[in-house]
């Protein structure tokens, strides 16, 4: 099986696997305005873990977003940068896929549920997705909604309580390997009428 290198940077959470699904290395921290510090020391601390070299590398996969703007366009550009020095092609994973097959894992949830992250203030990204035990796909794409909003048809998993993690990117990244791509295609997913906000106090 193919070694993946799995980035995940849009939300405070920091982090990187590298492996397989069957066999990886995992580094992870909260770490809030500080991915670009801290990303390339925690790929080079995985790779030593792992015992790997980063030529060995197949495919480097993101957390595409939506999400952090500063952290979804650091890991997209991690992802170009790196999988363009070892010849290795990318793959952009929609965060909201992500974080469903982190629910299923930590909650063994199927069916339809519906996922929120923290956009600015009271807005959050929302997703509706559903999981057939196997595999998460999406029933309504991001958007952008007041956090209370929802009108309560289904669970809701927030992220504060669903914190992301790299695995989750690996494992969207083995499942769509026919959707690997040269490098020139990370680009970051984004949606309409979000823009970056930062608190003033």
């Amino acid at each position: 099986m193919s070694v993946i290198l799995a980035l995940e940077t849009t939300s405070d959470v920091c982090a990187v696997a590298i492996g397989t699904v069957e066999s990886c290395v995992l580094e992870s921290c909260n770490a809030p305005r500080e991915h670009n510090r801290r990303i390339l020391p925690m790929i080079d601390a995985a790779c030593a873990s792992l015992g790997i070299d980063r030529q060995a590398i197949a495919c480097v996969a993101f957390s595409a977003g939506p999400g952090s703007f500063t952290g979804v366009r650091l890991g997209a550009a991690v992802a170009q940068g790196v999988a363009t020095g070892t010849n290795a092609q990318i793959y952009g994973a929609p965060t909201s896929l992500c974080m469903g097959e982190r629910v299923f894992r930590l909650t063994r949830q199927t069916g339809e549920f519906v996922v929120q992250r923290v956009s600015r203030r009271d807005l959050v990204y929302e997703a509706r997705l559903n999981h057939d035990g196997e595999h998460c796909r999406f029933e309504s794409t991001d958007r952008l909604v007041k956090q209370d909003e929802f009108d309560g048809s289904c669970q809701v998993f927030h992220d504060t309580l669903v914190p992301l993690c790299a695995f989750d990117v690996m494992t969207l990244a083995t499942r769509h390997e026919l959707d690997w791509q040269s490098p020139a295609h990370a680009l970051p997913i984004y949606v309409e009428g979000d823009h970056p906000w930062r608190p003033t106090s």
